[in-house]
């Protein structure tokens, strides 16, 4: 790993669909250049791939975060998102039908997996998507780099209407896809930051950031990826300025699972 791979990852996880050529225009190397390199991360298994991950407000589903110390671990149909993290804790995101479901299901995480640490919320209004955006984010699930071209060709619609569908989705926050990455073996940092001012902190962490889950209450987390331990020492030092309330979480695995029945 060296400081071009860095901002390979950093370039894939703000964009995971981002195209080699888009890639090496950024990096000012030739697109062969920038596959080569990919493939190398690749077969050193520090790129292990790509996952999908969607709101579950897209698909009319309410979701909520929720923190456990990890001295047990579990799964489920309804845990759509997971964060491990290095403060011997277990970020998951669950999904319910509505909060009065969501609020069951942590009960039962809670025989398991004893009193939660944190629990976020965010205030939400689920919309039933539209049925073509629903087949299009489960091909993407299938392949979450399949082009534009390849979503047309399966779906047989006009790829004109994917990159139309495709773009709203990802600019109403609805999906995004990032890198599955052995985030140790890489060498980088991810952390998280939840805060209740999240318009004061946004800017410190522009340069970071590579997912946003904010309401329209302004509170919400920002997962952010950096070159080192010490870059994110002096993130949270300058976010802390602004709000000493918010809380820290360093990230060592990220798994998602798209669409949630």
């Amino acid at each position: 790993m060296d400081e071009l791979d860095k901002k390979i990852l950093l370039y894939l996880f703000r964009d995971g669909r981002r195209s080699i050529r888009s890639l090496a225009s950024l990096l000012n190397l030739t697109p062969p250049t920038v596959l080569y390199r990919i493939k190398n991360l690749e077969k050193e298994e520090i790129l292990e791939g790509f996952q999908l991950l969607v709101n579950p407000n897209f698909y009319g589903k309410y979701y909520s975060f929720i923190a456990f110390k990890n001295l047990m671990d579990m799964d489920d149909k309804w845990v759509f998102l997971k964060f491990k993290c290095v403060e011997w804790l277990n970020v998951y995101g669950i999904v319910g039908g509505s909060n009065a479901e969501i609020e069951d299901r942590i009960s039962f995480m809670r025989k398991t997996l004893g009193e939660p640490v944190m629990q976020y919320t965010p205030l939400q209004q689920p919309l039933p998507p539209k049925e073509l955006d629903i087949k299009i984010v489960k091909a993407l699930q299938e392949d979450p780099r399949a082009s534009t071209a390849e979503i047309s060709k399966k779906l047989g619609i006009d790829s004109k209407i994917v990159i139309k569908r495709l773009k709203i989705m990802k600019n109403r926050g609805y999906i995004s896809v990032i890198p599955k990455i052995n985030i140790p073996k890489s060498g980088m940092s991810v952390f998280s930051m939840f805060s209740k001012r999240v318009p004061e902190i946004r800017d410190i962490l522009s340069p970071c950031r590579v997912l946003e889950i904010v309401d329209k209450n302004n509170v919400g987390i920002e997962v952010c990826l950096t070159e080192n331990i010490e870059n994110v020492r002096n993130y949270v030092r300058a976010v802390r300025e602004k709000d000493k309330e918010a809380d820290v979480m360093i990230i060592y695995d990220i798994n998602t699972k798209g669409i949630v029945e």
